[in-house]
């Protein structure tokens, strides 16, 4: 074994022992993992995530094999000073166990990390410090054995965690941008626990000592997970090396561990401290956990207990502690001017006491804080109670909205207290769908539905410009709504100016996308006209010289312009077709119409030809070669009639002959038969000849028009067939204008929509917030991306009001007017 490999010299472990070593020895030290190159394992990640996942398995595989080296050793020396004979052969049997499951045990452990980048899990032990009943649901040994070795694994997450805090967190960050499903903390791929995890679940299965055990385990913490600072510090070196969140400096990136979103069938009520915000399901960056996060009041008091501030409007009760009081409690209501008046205090020293960036401000702990600090309790009214919990939720809404980007939403967070003031000073707000301030902050959101973070997005005018308008609102709103007015006219400007500029540079993307189906079509119908006409036919050189270089530009020029519907296409067509027709029809039979068709079929291709400005010298070989095989084609035509002539004649004169013998025997002339029978097979009559019967006659103009109708354009073959009675097919029918989150297994998720539906190839063209092209989709590949999650339709609809229709549906009744 690498590290620890030697010869057994003790007297007790006979030679099968000594044999038994070194074959298992042998075979453990040559054997390579292959798992990691299995079809499957790597093809279900993406190309940076997969780089990662190997460098991580080198690593660990490495630090494995060391660690069962040093267990070998240890036990071994362990064995030879064991007193007594019984544990002397359970760590001799243990030593064999081990050696024998060797590449087994490393490949199990590596395997599972490998699963864990696949299908990320929470392998974080519970609040009791039992393992992950899924990841350690076996390690159930008798008595107390199990717990000891639980113990031990919760020791070593804990140990991890506290001295490589910074950089699990970042690890996770990068790559939660990176695979399909939420990653944080407890389920990263690389975590203490889920490594933990993956050790114990491959160890299970071999039957050793609890001592034995116990040593895998100190050797194992001691060798691999004590240094597991050097992975995580290599995994996100690589992945900065990859583009992938290069600094982490962002307040916006620095968020604790993600709950879950409240349930939508549940009613939220108040949930205590430990509430948090859900990540935005795009991906664009994790949620965070926030004092004063929707559903999060703090204190402890329930639904209804919010507590006001100021002075003037609250009296101090003796009987109540200073703070925040339940409604009902007996404590003095805080007038609603009041209220307003000490929201006004915490929007001015917003930039001071705010929480960090893209989080809820707690507006019950803010008051809580207040009453504290000035020795007084009060509770609020019910109805600003109400308004307060309805805010909270709509801005709770707001902030796990994929619609939108991380900063975006960050800003429009920073709205949460003067909406909040214009709620409690006028509870119509809610019902109010013109109010101004509903209106910017529709605006505002419908501006930045596609807008995209770059490196510098500081510094983008649309990113710049909604600071400017939130900032407008915290420093000037006080009680006067036409703050809002007059920055939404602001703003509205802004919007027109940015979206003109959009628009022209997605007019001229879809001008260039149209314009290149249309000669992709045309294209392909010219081919499917040529296809209809010379299957399975050989063309004179002169013919194909014609049809390629002179008529399918007059086909495609005609296509592209007039359409395969006008008179023009079919009279071009009908050209080729009487082309092909004149030098594989059958002579004689066809002389006659031959004598009609060609004065007239060359002069339609002579037009043809100074149509395309070829040179007086060109048309003169093209429509020369021509003549030439026309003139061939007729000799030939006679010399075949002259030759039916001479065979009709000789067949009646053996007609004759024949029934002459019936009546007196005829003298035949020396070598008359031999000249009337040996000259038929030497007739050159197989150069012209009706056509074969298994040769299909030429189609008629409209048959070849079904074929064009039909013809296929753009590359299909590449994306898995969808059933048209599929909702995903169906959907594609239904798409307007629509907005989607495109997720690209090696690419950050990007907003984009639907600009154009190319008819000529059934394609839908998606374009960026600045009219760039972004892709193209067959219709069956829009269907399968749309089946596959990896285009999702955004929700469609103003924020302020999507936000109302989620509040409506989990507030239950309330005692304020609310109007979508």
């Amino acid at each position: 074994m690498p590290g620890g490999q030697r010869a057994v010299n003790k007297d007790d472990m006979d030679q099968n022992k000594n044999e038994l070593f070194v074959i298992t020895g042998g075979a453990s030290n040559g054997k390579t993992r292959e798992s990691a190159s299995r079809p499957g394992a790597s093809r279900q990640l993406s190309k940076t995530v997969n780089l990662v996942n190997q460098k991580a398995i080198q690593w660990l595989q490495s630090r494995a094999e060391e660690v069962f080296a040093q267990v070998d050793d240890s036990l071994f020396t362990m064995a030879e000073k064991a007193h007594q004979q019984e544990e002397q052969d359970r760590l001799f049997h243990a030593i064999r166990a081990l050696r024998v499951e060797l590449g087994d045990l490393v490949d199990g452990f590596c395997d599972g990390v490998e699963e864990r980048f696949r299908e990320p899990r929470n392998d974080h032990p519970d609040e009791e410090g039992l393992v992950s009943e899924a990841s350690l649901k076996s390690l159930s040994l008798l008595n107390d054995e199990d717990l000891e070795q639980q113990v031990a694994i919760r020791t070593m997450i804990s140990n991890v965690k506290r001295d490589h805090a910074e950089s699990i967190a970042a690890l996770s960050l990068r790559l939660d941008t990176l695979l399909p499903c939420k990653v944080y903390d407890d389920n990263l791929p690389l975590g203490p626990a889920a490594i933990c995890a993956a050790f114990a679940d491959a160890l299970e299965d071999v039957d050793i000592a609890l001592h034995a055990r116990m040593t895998v385990f100190k050797k194992f913490e001691l060798h691999l997970v004590n240094r597991l600072g050097e992975l995580y510090d290599s995994c996100n070196g690589l992945l900065i090396e990859q583009g992938v969140l290069p600094t982490i400096e962002d307040p916006l990136r620095h968020r604790n561990r993600p709950g879950r979103r409240p349930s939508r069938q549940a009613s939220p009520g108040w949930q205590g401290e430990g509430a948090q915000a859900q990540m935005s399901p795009d991906g664009d960056g994790q949620a965070f956990q926030a004092p004063g996060v929707a559903g999060n009041p703090g204190g402890g008091y329930g639904t209804a207990a919010m507590a006001g501030a100021g002075t003037g409007g609250m009296a101090s009760n003796g009987n109540f502690a200073p703070g925040l009081m339940p409604v009902g409690s007996g404590a003095a209501p805080m007038a609603t001017p009041a209220l307003f008046q000490q929201l006004g205090q915490f929007q001015m020293s917003l930039p001071v006491q705010s929480a960090p960036a893209g989080q809820l401000i707690n507006v019950t702990e803010l008051l809580q804080e207040h009453l504290k600090a000035s020795n007084q309790s009060a509770s609020l009214h019910e109805l600003d109670s109400e308004v307060i919990r309805l805010v909270d939720m709509l801005f709770s809404f707001m902030l796990e909205d994929r619609n939108l980007a991380e900063p975006i939403k960050a800003q429009l967070i920073r709205l949460q207290l003067p909406m909040l003031k214009l709620a409690v000073a006028d509870k119509a707000f809610f019902s109010k769908g013109g109010h101004p301030a509903r209106r910017l902050l529709n605006e505002m959101a419908d501006a930045a539905i596609g807008w995209q973070p770059g490196e510098n997005y500081l510094n983008d005018p649309l990113y710049r410009e909604v600071s400017a308008i939130v900032d407008g609102v915290l420093a000037e709103y006080d009680d006067d709504d036409q703050v809002f007015a007059r920055l939404l006219e602001s703003f509205r400007e802004f919007s027109v100016r940015e979206r003109k500029r959009a628009a022209v540079m997605e007019r001229r993307t879809i001008d260039e996308a149209q314009g290149a189906a249309r000669v992709e079509a045309a294209k392909a119908r010219v081919a499917a006209v040529f296809d209809a006409l010379t299957a399975e036919r050989k063309l004179p050189k002169i013919v194909h010289e014609w049809l390629t270089r002179v008529w399918s530009s007059i086909l495609f020029r005609t296509c592209l312009k007039e359409g395969t519907g006008s008179g023009l296409w079919r009279q071009n067509v009908l050209t080729a077709r009487d082309l092909i027709w004149s030098v594989v029809a059958p002579m004689p039979e066809s002389s006659v119409k031959m004598r009609h068709l060609l004065p007239d079929l060359r002069k339609r291709l002579q037009e043809g030809a100074q149509s395309l400005a070829l040179s007086a010298g060109d048309q003169q070989r093209l429509l020369g070669g021509l003549d030439v095989l026309y003139r061939e084609r007729q000799k030939l035509s006679e010399r075949v009639e002259s030759e039916r002539e001479r065979r009709t004649r000789e067949r009646l004169v053996q007609e004759l002959r024949r029934e002459a013998d019936n009546v007196v025997s005829i003298p035949v002339a020396e070598g008359m038969e031999l000249e009337v029978l040996d000259e038929e097979p030497g007739a050159p009559v197989d150069e012209v000849r009706d056509l074969p019967a298994n040769v299909k006659a030429l189609p008629e103009v409209d048959e070849i028009q079904e074929v064009v109708a039909k013809a296929a354009v753009g590359d299909t073959a590449s994306a898995k067939a969808v059933p048209q009675d599929d909702d995903h097919w169906q959907q594609t029918y239904h798409l307007k204008d629509s907005w989607f989150l495109l997720r690209h297994p090696e690419k950050l998720p990007m907003r984009c929509r639907l600009a154009a539906i190319i008819k000529d190839l059934d394609q839908f063209m998606f374009v960026n917030r600045q009219g760039a092209k972004v892709g193209v989709y067959s219709r069956q590949e829009l269907a399968q991306a749309l089946r596959n999650e990896e285009m999702m339709p955004l929700e469609q609809g103003p924020l302020f009001e999507r936000a109302l229709e989620y509040v409506v549906g989990n507030c239950g009744e309330s005692k304020i007017a609310i109007s979508v």
